[in-house]
């Protein structure tokens, strides 16, 4: 099987190359999962006319479809939304602290601007605060040895919400947040609901973690969901990446800060074009 070519299909009398970055998505599947090209499926045995023929076109085509906007899933309507800052907490963006995230120290400023821009046009600002009661809430402490000894504890100057933002007397702080999402547990959903929120706007830290968990959160109780590409971070550059292609192909329109600013002053031009059929949006 070391000797298949790529782009072969096993029982096929022609044999031809896959060009990249084709070859690149088939060749990092074929490794991943300790495959080769002989094991996929050819196009006798998988194929559905008008989308694939063959395992390696439908890996292809997946990776291709997660780099695909779908800006027209849904408009965004500022008066139906809210934005919802994740976790920037003091423990998060300070140097001094064992659970500082540089990226969001150095997105603090963009993020405080999205959040002024919401304040501006009248859109609701909700700040969760990952916090930690004594005792056992789930298996934190035993992925996280910062938490297990402390970090993030509650009632800690760590778990305030960074004071760039200067949190407004009007605005929520979800403090009951012990676990990634932070609707699991929390009074969010029906804050947001009393508030005839339709649409969240996710940005804050980290985007593999408390960000990704909270927006599948949102997605699974029907609301729609904005992701910010640039007003969120983590500490690995690869499940940044890895968790915006899932949020793309599956729960959320992936969006910069300066786009969700956009959108939410109006027009949304993003949704007007794909609506519209423009397909700009496809890789």
């Amino acid at each position: 099987m070391a000797n298949d070519r790529l782009g072969s299909a096993p029982g096929s009398s022609t044999t031809s190359a896959l060009p990249t970055p084709s070859t690149d998505a088939v060749l990092a599947y074929l490794q991943t999962y300790g495959l080769g090209l002989g094991d996929l499926l050819d196009a006798n045995t998988l194929l559905v006319a008008g989308e694939f023929a063959g395992e390696a076109d439908l890996i292809v085509r997946a990776d291709r479809d997660y780099e695909r906007d779908r800006h027209g899933a849904f408009s965004i309507e500022a008066s139906e939304c809210a934005l919802i800052v994740v976790d920037m907490q003091e423990d998060f963006v300070r140097p001094t602290s064992v659970m500082c995230q540089p990226g969001a120290l150095r997105q603090l400023p963009a993020i405080r601007r999205l959040a002024d821009a919401c304040r501006h046009l009248g859109v609701p600002v909700v700040f969760t605060a990952a916090t930690y009661p004594r005792g056992r809430v789930n298996d934190t402490q035993a992925y996280c040895a910062p938490v297990a000894r402390g970090a993030l504890a509650e009632g800690s100057v760590g778990t305030k919400i960074a004071a760039e933002f200067e949190v407004r007397p009007d605005e929520t702080v979800i403090r009951t947040k012990h676990t990634y999402d932070a609707f699991f547990g929390t009074e969010l959903d029906s804050l947001l609901r009393g508030a005839g929120v339709h649409t969240v706007i996710v940005c804050g830290t980290m985007t593999n973690y408390c960000c990704e968990a909270t927006a599948r959160g949102a997605f699974d109780r029907g609301y729609h969901v904005v992701f910010g590409s640039d007003v969120t971070s983590t500490d690995s550059a690869i499940n940044h990446v890895a968790t915006l292609r899932t949020m793309r192909r599956g729960y959320a329109r992936v969006m910069s800060g300066l786009e969700i600013e956009g959108a939410l002053a109006g027009p949304n031009r993003l949704c007007e074009g794909a609506t519209a059929g423009d397909r700009s949006d496809e890789p």
